[in-house]
């Protein structure tokens, strides 16, 4: 987090991989067992915000897949808001 004034601004990446380990089975399965994977990396933006009664938070993210077999693709989106009293 960087000091900004009042305010802290921060910065930074989240990332994930997603790797199926053993293949699909049972009844519908009929196409056969695929084994799953997937890979996303994407930035990550934060402001907090401390006033006297209390303190606010905003967070953006957004999450890419750039590596995606046999698994629906596309990309995460997401706003988280909090305010501590």
């Amino acid at each position: 987090m960087l000091p900004l004034g009042k305010v802290f601004v921060g910065l930074g990446l989240n990332g994930f991989l997603y790797e199926q380990v053993s293949k699909d089975g049972g009844s519908g399965a009929t196409l056969g067992g695929f084994e799953g994977r997937s890979i996303g990396i994407g930035p990550a933006l934060s402001y907090i915000l401390p006033t006297e009664s209390g303190t606010g938070m905003i967070e953006v993210r957004w999450l890419p897949e750039l590596d995606t077999k046999n698994r629906l693709e596309g990309d995460y989106f997401w706003v988280k808001a909090v305010w501590q009293f």
